[in-house]
């Protein structure tokens, strides 16, 4: 009898113990759920940070490909003027000797060339995987043409160009966003434009079209 009692005293309490995990199974789920939230959330903000440091590395490379090339333009032309004022004692003709003149001597113009001006820009996809650095300044080279033709030419396709600072910024408070939930990934151009605009000058940021 007293081994009786004591197997039912046992069920209850295997009955007692069953009620409370049933009752924490939810609360359980819940917070199962919270931390599946939590490490995709830490993903995401993984995500941005690495393309902000490859994007910011090859903007480091950029210039540093901007700075050879104008060293290397600055030479050649120190090396041309003195040609050319030899090449005006062999030449009679005003207007041979006038032309050798203008075309070595010109400040600016045609053989003026720009150096230096390196920017971030995203695309149609977004961020993070739609976003490179680019020289503005060697498309221009490329096209022959001047920076501002280049960025105002550009415009349409839709491309976001931002200064490298400006970038920074905007994805220190982007994965402070999606670590608090209140952004996910991916991030579409317009979210990003929408984003940038609300919290810096309308001038600091351009849609440009990439050709």
């Amino acid at each position: 009898m007293e081994g009786l009692k004591s197997f039912h005293e046992h069920l209850r309490n295997l009955r007692s113990q069953a009620e409370k995990l049933i009752d924490a199974g939810p609360a359980l789920n819940a917070l199962f759920a919270e931390e599946e939230i939590r490490l995709k959330q830490e993903d995401e903000a993984s995500k941005l940070t690495a393309a902000h440091g490859t994007i910011v590395e090859k903007l480091k490379e950029l210039r540093g490909i901007e700075a050879s090339a104008s060293l290397a333009h600055s030479e050649a032309n120190a090396a041309l003027f003195p040609v050319g004022l030899a090449l005006t004692a062999l030449f009679s003709r005003n207007d041979t000797r006038s032309a050798i003149m203008d075309y070595l001597r010109r400040p600016s113009g045609d053989r003026q060339r720009p150096f230096g001006r390196v920017m971030v820009c995203v695309g149609p996809k977004g961020l993070p995987d739609d976003a490179k650095a680019i020289s503005i300044s060697q498309l221009a080279r490329d096209s022959n043409r001047l920076e501002p033709e280049i960025v105002n030419g550009l415009q349409g396709n839709g491309y976001l160009l931002f200064s490298e600072d400006l970038f920074s910024s905007l994805i220190e408070k982007l994965v402070a966003d999606v670590r608090r939930g209140k952004l996910c990934l991916p991030l579409s151009r317009e979210r990003l434009a929408e984003i940038a605009g609300s919290n810096k000058p309308k001038s600091s940021i351009k849609i440009v079209r990439i050709e």
